[in-house]
C-alpha cells in the first residue's frame, strides 16, 4: 500500500481539497470524496519542453498510484504547479481529491480531471464522463538579425514563434485526447511563456491543459467539436489555473 494511503487507513481521516459546492455536487452524482491525493517530483533537464513533459507525466503517475491505493474511481479538481529550483531543476506538484463511485458501473482505471465537482456533475448529467487530464506542450527558439525594437511595430519573428508553439501545443493536446480513446476534449486553460535571447532572438513555451471526455449516455450533447473550450460562451477562453 502507498505510504500516504496507509496513513489514511491507520488514522481513519479523509481529507478533501474540494470546495463545499464541489463536494456537494460530487456527492449528488454518486462520487464520494475519499481523500486528498498528490504526485510530485523534482527533476533536472536542460531542455525545457522535454523536462515539462516528463515532469508532469511522472507527477500524474504518482497521483494515480495514490488514488488507486485508496480504492478511488477518479480524481477531481487537479491543480498542476511547477516551481523553478534553479536554472535546470524544477519541482512538479499535482494535487486533487480522490472520489469513489457509490452507485453505477465503476471504471477499470481511475479517471483524472482538472474540472471541479460542479462541472463534473454537469458532465455526468449530460451523458459525458471524464477520462483523463490531457496536457499539450511545445516550445522553440528563433533568431532574426533584422529584428526591430521600434515601439508599436510588429516583430514578425517573435509573432511567428509564439503562433507556431501555441498551435503545436494545441495539436499535442488533441493527440493526447485521441490516444486516451475519448470522444472529445474540454480546454480549461492555456499558458505561454516567452523571453528574449540576446538582442536578436526569442524563445517561447506554450501549454494547453484540459480534460478528455467520453460519451456514455443519452443526455444533451456537450458539443460537436472534438476540442471545445470550457466556458459559457465558446468564444471565450477558460480561466488559467496552471503554471508552465
Amino acid at each position: 500500500m502507498h505510504p500516504r494511503a496507509g496513513r489514511y487507513t491507520t488514522s481513519g481521516l479523509r481529507t478533501s481539497l474540494l470546495s463545499v459546492p464541489g463536494a456537494v455536487s460530487a456527492e449528488a452524482v454518486g462520487l464520494r470524496p475519499v481523500g486528498e491525493v498528490m504526485g510530485c517530483v523534482v527533476s533536472q533537464s536542460e531542455d525545457v519542453v522535454s523536462g515539462l513533459r516528463r515532469g508532469y507525466a511522472t507527477a500524474m503517475d504518482r497521483l494515480r498510484e495514490e488514488a488507486s491505493a485508496l480504492g478511488a474511481d477518479g480524481v477531481l479538481a487537479i491543480s498542476c504547479t511547477v516551481t523553478g529550483v534553479r536554472a535546470t531543476v524544477r519541482e512538479f506538484v499535482v494535487l486533487g481529491t480522490a472520489v469513489r463511485a457509490v452507485r453505477g458501473k465503476r471504471p477499470a482505471r481511475p479517471f483524472t480531471t482538472g474540472l471541479p465537482g460542479p462541472d463534473v456533475a454537469k458532465l455526468l448529467l449530460a451523458g459525458w464522463v471524464p477520462v483523463t487530464l490531457a496536457i499539450g506542450i511545445d516550445g522553440g527558439a528563433a533568431y532574426d538579425l533584422a529584428m526591430t525594437d521600434r515601439p508599436g511595430a510588429e516583430a514578425p519573428m517573435p509573432t511567428d514563434l509564439v503562433t507556431r508553439v501555441r498551435a503545436a501545443a494545441r495539436a499535442e493536446f488533441g493527440a493526447a485526447v485521441r490516444e486516451s480513446g475519448a470522444d472529445g476534449g474540454l480546454v480549461t486553460s492555456t499558458t505561454l511563456r516567452a523571453w528574449a535571447l540576446g538582442n536578436t532572438g526569442a524563445a517561447a513555451v506554450a501549454s494547453v491543459f484540459g480534460t478528455a471526455i467520453a460519451r456514455f449516455g443519452d443526455g444533451p450533447a456537450a458539443g460537436s467539436r472534438p476540442v471545445v473550450p470550457l466556458a459559457a460562451d465558446p468564444r471565450r477562453a477558460g480561466p488559467s489555473g496552471h503554471t508552465p
